[in-house]
């Protein structure tokens, strides 16, 4: 329990350290700087998940009505997002380090990895958030630009495509239910 949080500590303060050092040594109204700040948040986040293993069981990752048919998503242009994802390889990456399997404990595991990727992407663009307030303050808001399109293109739309995914996931998850408890029964 105790190297758990010696860990945890550990990684807070080399996060804390890197992001320190790429405020001295890098221009933050640079995309160089968004986007480096925004991939090593999420890696602090990673593991920092991995380590705490939070249940993520909070009534807020359960799909609202407006969400369950996805109609807002598609018109805010979650599938174009998708598609880039898929050219770029990024779901490739995915796949390899949570693959969709088409069995109750496959979905199951894959449904939670949305709401872990869902809760990593609102931390690190809410911090994300306070820098960019920090550079608008320091600078000007139009400094503050490169902060702002990677906030929302590696942060809000991947928050939003996992509010799109969550409703079909859990739809086929309860279509594998019924077949896991007959199974059962037999």
């Amino acid at each position: 329990m105790v190297l758990k949080w010696v860990k945890i500590l550990l990684v807070v303060c080399l996060a804390t350290l890197t992001t320190s050092l790429m405020f001295l040594y890098l221009d933050s109204t640079s995309a160089a700087f968004s986007i480096a700040f925004n991939f090593i948040l999420m890696m602090w986040f990673t593991i920092l998940e991995s380590l705490l293993k939070p249940s993520l069981n909070s009534p807020y990752f359960n799909p609202r009505p407006f969400e369950k048919q996805g109609k807002l998503y598609r018109i805010l242009g979650v599938e174009w997002y998708r598609a880039i994802l898929i050219k770029s390889g990024w779901e490739k990456i995915r796949q390899q380090q949570t693959p969709i399997k088409k069995d109750l404990r496959g979905m199951v595991a894959y449904e939670r990895a949305t709401r872990v990727a869902e809760v990593g992407h609102i931390v690190v663009g809410g911090l994300v958030l306070i820098v960019t307030g920090y550079v608008s303050l320091t600078h000007s808001a139009g400094a503050a630009l490169w902060l702002i399109l990677s906030n929302i293109f590696l942060n809000l739309y991947p928050v939003l495509l996992q509010r799109y995914t969550r409703p079909r996931l859990r739809r086929m998850i309860e279509k594998f239910r019924p077949e896991a408890t007959t199974s059962l029964d037999k």
